[in-house]
């Protein structure tokens, strides 16, 4: 019960700054045909970085200014300690229902029904 406890607490902190997505970083060409970007691959603008997720059935990504990146990483951390936690505490609840189904307890109740 304390391990439950535990990770439900662990699950409510994680929702205050958690965003489910992943992020990428990707360079640009500005278009200016006379920008070193337009003929150099090694001199396009960036990196720049994205959110990545989805949303209605379509992949969507949203640009991060500069200084919102440690935000955005620290939300996306909080998301997958989220989805490590609530996984934890669904192995056990799993473990829980298969000890009172396939427990010793179980089995004798079983018994007893089939024998009336």
């Amino acid at each position: 019960m304390r391990k439950r406890k535990t990770l439900i607490r662990a699950l409510l902190a994680a929702t205050t700054a958690m965003v489910q997505g992943g992020l990428s970083e990707t360079t640009r060409r500005c278009g200016k045909p006379t920008c070193p970007c337009a003929h150099d691959a090694t001199r396009r603008h960036g990196p720049h970085l994205y959110l990545t997720y989805r949303e209605d059935g379509a992949s969507r990504s949203l640009y991060v200014p500069p200084e919102e990146a440690p935000t955005v990483h620290a939300a996306q951390a909080a998301w997958a300690t989220f989805w490590e936690t609530g996984c934890a505490l669904a192995a056990l609840n799993r473990e829980t229902w298969r000890r009172r189904w396939q427990g010793p307890a179980a089995r004798q109740a079983r018994r007893r029904a089939a024998d009336d």
